[in-house]
């Protein structure tokens, strides 16, 4: 083994990143006080707990050390949307994380069809393949990032990720990731005692 204590912060976390892989991508809309849309990716994500349902999210400043617009968002409204996006939006979602002023509406931008959510203010992108509406729970900065953790209000899935059975159907579903500073498709390996499809 090849030891990287030797590294500094940014060399560490370029090897790092390779391996602690892949990393699910939470597509996050949120809204400002006064209105404005806000819509990025964040690969530092997942779920912090169970019972209740409470997803994490790390947000990390920009490079001029300012707060991003979702955290700023966020700790302004206390509501967010986390959306899993497949394949498909692969070029939304990359552009979405490109760098962009205050008042830059992405979905705007992008075109993106949206709905009105059934708790939280910020909207929900059409099209998903799951969408979590959040409140905010609490945040901690350990480090150089913002964690924030936000409590499931309202969840749904779309409707051709559901099998006969009323589960998900593992096969049908092709969430983006990230590997590195890569986008991958997230597949599935066959299990020895339960082949790929077999949710029920």
């Amino acid at each position: 083994m090849i030891p990287l204590d030797h590294l500094d912060p940014a060399e560490l976390f370029a090897m790092v990143s390779w391996t602690i892989a892949p990393r699910p991508i939470a597509w996050v809309t949120s809204v400002s006080p006064a209105g404005d849309h806000n819509l990025a990716p964040f690969s530092f994500f997942t779920i912090a707990s169970t019972d209740p349902l409470i997803l994490m999210i790390a947000i990390e400043p920009r490079e001029d050390g300012s707060v991003k617009d979702t955290l700023g968002n966020v700790l302004s409204t206390r509501q967010f949307v986390v959306h899993i996006a497949e394949l498909d939006r692969l070029p939304e979602v990359a552009r979405s994380g490109d760098p962009s002023p205050p008042d830059f509406d992405e979905l705007a931008d992008l075109a993106l069809p949206t709905s009105a959510a059934t708790v939280v203010r910020p909207p929900v992108i059409d099209g998903c393949a799951a969408v979590f509406e959040c409140e905010l729970l609490t945040t901690h900065r350990p480090g150089l990032e913002t964690l924030v953790f936000g409590r499931v209000v309202a969840a749904r899935v779309a409707e051709h990720l559901i099998s006969g059975c009323g589960r998900i159907d593992v096969a049908a579903l092709r969430p983006l990731g990230r590997i590195g500073n890569v986008f991958t498709a997230s597949t599935l390996l066959e299990r020895p005692d339960r082949p790929v499809g077999t949710a029920c």
